[in-house]
This record gives C-alpha cells, structure tokens and sequence, in this order.
C-alpha cells in the first residue's frame, strides 16, 4: 500500500473539524455489540444512527474481509476510517508510526487525512465491542480517514484497506446512493 497523502488537520471539511468528527464516528461505532456497525458483516446497521452532518462508514473488527452493502441518502458526504483509535497520546503515536491506507470509490483514491492525537468526548452504549466504559468518555483520538464529497446517485463500490499497529482492515461496500 503507497504511503497515504497528508493533508492538514484543521479542516477535514467545511463543517467538521477532526475532534468533532471523531466525536460523532467514535459515538456511532459504540453502538451494542449485536448491532454494531462496525463488527456488522453484511451492512445491515450501516443506517443506525447516523449524524446529521455526515454518512459515516465503518472499517472492521475482523482481521478477515468484509462485503456490506448500504443505502445511502443523496447529497451527503462520507467519512470513512482507514484506521482509527481512541486512546491517549502516547497511544496514539505508536498507532500512528506505520499508519497506512488507502480508500477507492469506484476504482478512484480518495485524499486521506492523517489526524495525529486529537482529544474529544463521545458517548459509549452498554455491550459496545470496544470494551468501552459507558456513557461520556474523555479521549485522544487519531488515524487516517477519507473525507468524501456526496457521490451521485446510483450504486458505488468503496474500498477501504489499511493497517495500523499490527493490525489490518479490508472492507469492500456496494453502496446504493440515493436510497434515502
């Protein structure tokens, strides 16, 4: 995998700065784990929950590849985490260290954004798959994400790999754009 672009942490996009989207990915993926979208292998959670700002697509619990298929409303963007943790800061830079990624929308790379360690707080559900304590939780967060601008209507295949820390993700979505 190419070593991904750098791009400025302040402004990922016109609305959300890294520690707000982090806030807002980290809240929708600390849903229980039997309905969780992240540790979901078929897409069938992707719509629970999601902000108003942002679709919000997830990577994988599995060191195995993933296929989900997802319905997504027009005219929204999307954020989806290459690789991604919340810790401390010491966490985060070891995480970061050999950081790498890449995001394909039918077939074409998305900019990646290396967030290094941002603090925000997010809310956990009881039964999360993080181990997470629940309720509001204090955080330094970090990774790489793709920020996407709305894709038109109609079916897309994005591709998310990456590996942080000795750890991998491969997620293929088939996503139906539109569909709201």
């Amino acid at each position: 995998m190419a070593a991904p672009p750098t791009a400025p942490q302040t402004s990922t996009s016109d609305k959300l700065a890294p520690g707000e989207f982090q806030a807002r990915w980290w809240t929708w993926a600390s849903q229980p784990a039997n309905s969780n979208p992240v540790s979901d292998t078929s897409g069938r959670f992707c719509m629970r929950d999601q902000p108003v700002e942002v679709w919000l697509l997830a990577g994988s619990l599995s060191e195995e590849p993933v296929v989900r298929q997802c319905r997504v409303p027009a005219d929204k963007p999307l954020l989806a985490p290459v690789v991604n943790l919340a810790s401390d800061v010491a966490g985060c830079e070891r995480f970061m260290k050999g950081a790498q990624g890449e995001v394909l929308l039918d077939g074409s790379t998305q900019a990646l954004t290396r967030v290094s360690a941002t603090p925000f707080t997010y809310e956990a559900r009881a039964g999360n798959p993080f181990g997470s304590q629940v309720g509001r939780i204090n955080s330094v967060g970090c990774g790489l994400y793709a920020w996407i601008n709305p894709p038109p209507s109609g079916e897309h295949e994005l591709v998310i790999r990456g590996s942080a820390d000795g750890k991998s993700v491969d997620v293929k979505y088939k996503l139906i754009v539109g569909a709201d």
